[in-house]
């Protein structure tokens, strides 16, 4: 019995020998695996990474309509002068007057600088004007891809140079808002010295800095933006149809989208507003004018057409007064027993009908005075 208790005891000790050893060299093995892991992980991972890059690319590349159709993320970061100068930004995108920086979508970079030939360029481009070749360009400081819209600027008479007797323009000089607007009052028909010395005055009249802030610092290209959008609501100097509408009569926008933008409307007298004062007769005139709740007309005596003097400024007031009255002229020789009926006995003679009555004046006042008598009447 003895025996066979030690026998016993001698096999369990081998037993627990042989388990104890063993236990202890596995735990060291385990605590490796993750060892082994992370040496792989960098070459799986470092995979994965190119991969997804390359999916990446393939996806940027495939769809960069996506990414240009998403400027309302963008709009929402700004506020005040930047969120109106966005919106009226991507108007002049959408009618292909502004570029941005992007040839791919509208990306306007609004708070980014802005140096005179840059401008030029958008200016050239935003009344419609046709660059220029180089090499009539006559200023040494320009780079050669604004040398075009420079040299356009400069035959227009709208940008002279800052040391012109040097051909130095100052290109990448900074702009400042009486440069800017004294640019634009040029191009509306402001003569160069009276521009520049009443470019802000003339900017609030003309409506110019409209949602623009004062500032005497350095303009951003957000400035340009707004400047631009409100010269298409502008007038030329001798002209009282907008730059829109004279972009449209060239081609250079289209009228639908103008309309859609808001930049134009459609007027009472629409043909009116296009083509000047209606050209009436004997025959034309009962269904022309006195039907007409309001109308002004004309009569005058000089050949067949309106002697020079008068031409342009009742052109002028014919399409200044297409929402208010009908227009017209009439030549003493198209107007039968209307001289008599009317009782005109010199030329020219002015007078207004309204509501079946007729009033003459007494002289033909110039063109502001009279559409303002005309809209009060």
């Amino acid at each position: 019995m003895k025996k066979t208790y030690l026998i016993l005891v001698l096999i369990l000790a081998m037993v627990l020998a042989a388990c104890s050893p063993q236990e202890t060299t596995e735990e060291p093995a385990e605590s490796e695996e993750p060892a082994e892991d992370i040496q792989e992980e960098p070459g799986e991972t470092g995979d994965e990474v190119v991969e997804q890059s390359e999916a990446d690319t393939e996806e940027s590349s495939e769809e960069p309509e996506e990414a240009a159709e998403e400027p309302a993320e963008e709009e929402n970061d700004y506020s005040g002068e930047l969120k109106e100068a966005y919106e009226y930004g991507k108007v002049l995108y959408d009618l292909g007057l502004f570029n941005g920086v992007s040839t791919e979508k509208y990306e306007p970079n609004l708070e980014g600088d802005m140096n005179r030939e840059q401008a030029m360029k958008m200016i050239v481009s935003a009344l419609g004007w046709e660059p220029s070749s180089e090499e009539q360009c006559p200023f040494s400081d320009v780079s050669d891809w604004a040398k075009p819209y420079v040299g356009r600027a400069y035959l227009k008479g709208i940008a002279l140079g800052t040391v012109p007797e040097n051909n130095i323009f100052g290109a990448k000089d900074s702009v400042t808002m009486q440069q800017l607007l004294t640019f634009y009052l040029r191009a509306l028909g402001y003569e160069t010295s009276y521009a520049y010395e009443n470019a802000l005055k003339l900017g609030e009249i003309t409506g110019l800095t409209d949602n623009i802030e004062p500032t005497e610092d350095n303009l951003k290209r957000y400035h340009l933006v707004i400047a631009t959008y409100n010269a298409l609501g502008a007038s030329r100097l001798e002209s009282a149809r907008t730059l829109a509408e004279d972009l449209i009569s060239e081609g250079l926008i289209e009228s639908s989208m103008a309309e859609e933008f808001g930049l134009i409307q459609n007027y009472k007298y629409q043909s009116q507003r296009e083509y000047g004062p209606v050209e009436l007769d004997a025959e034309n005139f009962a269904d022309m004018i006195t039907g007409e709740e309001k109308a002004l007309v004309l009569f005058f005596q000089n050949g067949n057409e309106l002697c020079e003097e008068m031409e342009l400024p009742f052109y002028n007031t014919a399409v200044a007064l297409a929402d208010v009255a009908r227009v017209g002229v009439l030549n003493e020789k198209e107007a039968g027993d209307l001289l008599t009926e009317y009782n005109i006995t010199s030329f020219p003679s002015l007078k207004l009908f309204k509501a079946g009555e007729d009033t003459t004046l007494p002289a033909v006042p110039d063109m502001d005075t009279l559409v303002q008598w005309v809209k009060n009447n």
